[in-house]
Order: structure tokens, then C-alpha cells, then sequence
């Protein structure tokens, strides 16, 4: 059983961290698979999505990511770690929503750190089970067997780049702990992209911004100091970590207001400026915050 100590680090703000990496992991390189979350999901993606629903809601809400396959299906995904009956609701309504806004059919699948509570939906005309991948239930000792295997033949690693970015999350049968899966994940890198300088650092960058909120500070300090890596220099930390920092303070000034905080003391709290928070409750009153 693997211990995780959620970091508090400054340069990384845990919320929506998963679907953050997800985005920019298919921006990134485009033209892949997303074999290394279920093989049904065949074709490659071509193009990512809108994720805006505005159909069967009186408001704007946002599914984590949507994604068009070269077989023209849609794929959903959702990063959450406790998953509720509501939920998956809400879930099941961003999937018809967004078949009806890109015409297309959706599966829906579930990333998860945790055995789900819930893995359906259902009422007398409706039953909505997604895909749900827990990666916990995934052996990393497996894949890195295999990897090392090749290694030691000479052979090219063909590992999918997702999987080796998720990889640190994966359970461990021989207890490795989600630091040092981190490490070897990140010095696996350079193998996986030996040709292109560029790509290596974009898949490490990406590996720690995924895992650095699953591991202390002392531990991440420990592992970038050994790989000779400075955390401000990352450029997915600093791009996406800030990203969703700034997503997290318009929540919190939406819930602020909606409890009746001014807006001298919402702009105290999260920083944002006050004429941003008036923009916020104008969009409320129009209907269009979530």
C-alpha cells in the first residue's frame, strides 16, 4: 500500500491539476492514442473540443475535457477523486450535452486515485455507466519490467507518452511509493524522446506538475535536486499551475458571492481586482457563472 502526502508547494495549485495535464498533454502530441486508458478507445485524437454546455442548464458549465477520434466518437473525460451520485448526474448530462453540441456520440470516461463510491447512473429511462480507470488498480512494476527489458535489448521504448506522464499515480505491487515511481519516471524521459530535446522536457515538466501535488515537498525537492531540475523553471507548472490557480480564486469569489461578501473583501482574499469580481457578479445575475 503506497503512502501519499498531499504537497502544499507554492508553485502548484492542486486543483484541476489532472485535467490541466490531460489538455496539454493531447496539445502536445496530437495524433496519439488514448489506448493507455481503455483499448476500446481506438483512432487517434484529432482535435480537442469545446467543453461549454449550455443545453439542458439555465447556466455555462464546463466537463474537464472533450475530445474529437479519428472513428468521429467523442471522448469525455473527468479527473475526480470521490465520486458522488450527483456526480455522476452532472456527469451524465455534460455527456448528452456535449453529443448534442458537436453532433456526435461521447463516451464518458472517469480518471480516479480511489475505488469509486458510485460507477453508475440510473432512473427508469436512464442508465449512464462510463468508462471508470482507476489508477491505483494499475501495476507500475508491470510496465517497468517491460521498459527495462527493452532497455537492456537495445530495443525503442514505444511506450504511450500519457502512460509514462500518469505512470508515478499507477499502484505498485512491490510497494514502490508515487515518489520514487516519480523519479524513474521522470528519467525515463530522455529514452522515450532520445531524438528530440524539446519533447523530453515537456513530458518531464508534465509528469511533475501531474504528481508533484501527490508527494511532500521535501520528497519533490529531493527528486528534481537529483535530476538536475529547478521547479521554476518548469514550464507546465508555470503556465498550467497558474492557470488553474487563477481558475480556483474566480470560484472562490463565485461562492463569496453568492454568500452576499462584498467586493472589497472578495478582492482581500483572492486578489482578484475588483472591477474582475463586478465582471463575475454581472455574469451571475445574466445567468452565465457557474
Amino acid at each position: 500500500m503506497q503512502t501519499q502526502t498531499v504537497s502544499q508547494s507554492r508553485y502548484v495549485d492542486t486543483h484541476h491539476n489532472q485535467d490541466k495535464v490531460l489538455k496539454e498533454s493531447l496539445s502536445l502530441f496530437k495524433g496519439g492514442t488514448l489506448d493507455f486508458l481503455d483499448e476500446d478507445l481506438a483512432g487517434e485524437v484529432t482535435d480537442i473540443l469545446s467543453p461549454e454546455i449550455t443545453e439542458t442548464t439555465t447556466k455555462k458549465a464546463y466537463a474537464d475535457n472533450a475530445l474529437k477520434l479519428s472513428t468521429n466518437m467523442g471522448v469525455h473525460t473527468e479527473s475526480e477523486v470521490h465520486i458522488s451520485e450527483d456526480d455522476m448526474m452532472r456527469f451524465c448530462s455534460y455527456n448528452i450535452d456535449l453529443s448534442r453540441t458537436h453532433k456526435m456520440p461521447f463516451t464518458t470516461v472517469i480518471i480516479t486515485t480511489q475505488k469509486p463510491g458510485t460507477t453508475s447512473y440510473t432512473n427508469p429511462s436512464t442508465t449512464f455507466a462510463p468508462k471508470m480507470i482507476n489508477l491505483k488498480e494499475r501495476d507500475a512494476d508491470k510496465i517497468l519490467f517491460e521498459i527495462d527489458k527493452k532497455i537492456k535489448a537495445g530495443e525503442r521504448l514505444n511506450i504511450n507518452e500519457l502512460q509514462l506522464i500518469y505512470l508515478p499515480l499507477y499502484g505498485s505491487e512491490s510497494g514502490k511509493t508515487t515518489a520514487e515511481l516519480l523519479d524513474t519516471a521522470i528519467k525515463l524521459a530522455p529514452l522515450l524522446a532520445k531524438d528530440d530535446a524539446v519533447k523530453q522536457r515537456k513530458l518531464q515538466d508534465l509528469i511533475i506538475l501531474l504528481t508533484s501535488t501527490f508527494v511532500s515537498d521535501e520528497e519533490l525537492s529531493k527528486i528534481l535536486e537529483a535530476n538536475m531540475i529547478r521547479m521554476e523553471d518548469n514550464r507546465a507548472v508555470r503556465v498550467l499551475g497558474n492557470l488553474a490557480r487563477k481558475q480556483r480564486e474566480i470560484e472562490i469569489a463565485i461562492n463569496m458571492l453568492r454568500d452576499g461578501d462584498d467586493a472589497p473583501k472578495i478582492s482581500r482574499i483572492t486578489g482578484l481586482s475588483i472591477e474582475r469580481i463586478n465582471e463575475l457578479q454581472a455574469e451571475m445575475l445574466a445567468g452565465q457563472a457557474v
